[in-house]
């Protein structure tokens, strides 16, 4: 990892990194702070955006968030060493360390059975549904890619968080990726949302609380530098071709990211509440552009990771001609059988 460490105020500690030194180091242009609090670096075309006392930096134009909010002193930008370390490094500047051979995909379609999750009773929208259809979408598109894909529940069935989680492990995933849909009390409320596991020691995106018992190490954590790559490109790719509005990538412990044996996220593709949004979410040809955005996502994680090492890591599958029916794949034993309910929230 960078060493990007330069001699701060007293006041800003050891923790802290000088943001344009550290840019600086990998070619990103002059880091002066200029009007209302705003620093950009660029590089190529990309840029990074930090804004002072702001808890989260734009890269290539991508709202991601941090655990620490943007310091500025002396004309300079500061964030915490384990937001760059976790969270602005993986992204820019990835490193070819473990990097996950991509085969195997578990999509998971939120809630489910008695558990309905968000709704548009106006419109008789319903998250469970929404969700199922998306993946279901997503699946076909990834399969004629060349992947193999499995999918959590096939039908309106009630599974438990762990269970999902489970599953994906027993499959040896490569991937997982939950589908959901959005709700708030504000039907003004729009937009989309990736979630990465939260690192250990940092609060979560939305933790309003900040309690020192939400910090804590879980198993997924072992592929956080992967869980933030891929949790970029799905967030970047939805934002580029839905045109929606970009709430960020967010950090979140929920329970089907804890204990994953692979890069995961979860996935809110827009607000049920809004209007606007609803609609468009009503429309199968919207939920079909939704299902090829998140393939078009896997796709350019998987060229990002096969590039970081082509000698060892899996090549990115080449499409299926369209006269050869996709094989059926090797399905691991499923938690999920009719008898079987559980699930509560993501």
């Amino acid at each position: 990892m960078l060493a990007a460490i330069a001699a701060l105020p007293a006041s800003l500690g050891a923790q802290n990194i000088n943001l344009g030194d550290a840019l600086g180091r990998w070619g990103y242009g002059d880091d002066s702070v200029k009007a209302d609090n705003l620093a950009r670096w660029d590089m190529k075309g990309f840029s990074v955006r930090a804004e002072k006392n702001r808890a989260f930096v734009e890269l290539g134009g991508v709202k991601v968030y941090l655990g620490a909010a943007v310091v500025e002193s002396n004309g300079r930008m500061f964030v915490a060493k384990r937001d760059f370390d976790k969270t602005i490094a993986p992204v820019l500047a990835p490193q070819a360390v473990s990097v996950p051979h991509i085969r195997t995909i578990v999509l998971d379609p939120g809630h489910g059975g008695k558990d309905p999750g968000n709704l548009n009773k106006r419109m008789g929208l319903t998250e469970k549904t929404l969700a199922l259809d998306v993946t279901k979408r997503l699946k076909a598109i990834l399969e004629a890619k060349g992947y193999r894909v499995l999918i959590t529940r096939t039908r309106d069935t009630y599974v438990e968080l762990e269970d999902r989680t489970a599953y994906a492990n027993r499959a040896k995933a490569d991937l997982f990726l939950s589908i959901h849909f959005n709700g708030a009390e504000s039907t003004s409320a729009a937009g989309l949302e990736t979630y990465c596991l939260t690192p250990a020691g940092q609060y979560s995106t939305n933790d309003a609380r900040r309690s020192a018992g939400n910090t804590g190490a879980e198993a997924g954590n072992a592929h956080d530098r992967w869980n933030i790559l891929l949790g970029y490109y799905v967030q970047k790719t939805l934002v580029d071709k839905l045109e929606g509005e970009d709430r960020g990538v967010r950090r979140a412990r929920f329970k089907v990211l804890c204990d994953l044996a692979c890069p995961g996220v979860l996935v809110e593709c827009g607000y049920l509440n809004n209007p606007a949004e609803a609609a468009n979410i009503a429309s199968p040809v919207y939920r079909e552009k939704i299902a090829q955005s998140l393939a078009d996502s896997v796709a350019i994680f998987h060229a990002r990771v096969y590039k970081l090492a082509r000698k060892t890591s899996t090549p990115p599958p080449q499409a299926k001609p369209k006269e050869t029916a996709p094989s059926a794949p090797a399905r691991p034993r499923s938690p999920l059988s009719p008898s079987e309910s559980s699930v509560t929230r993501r």
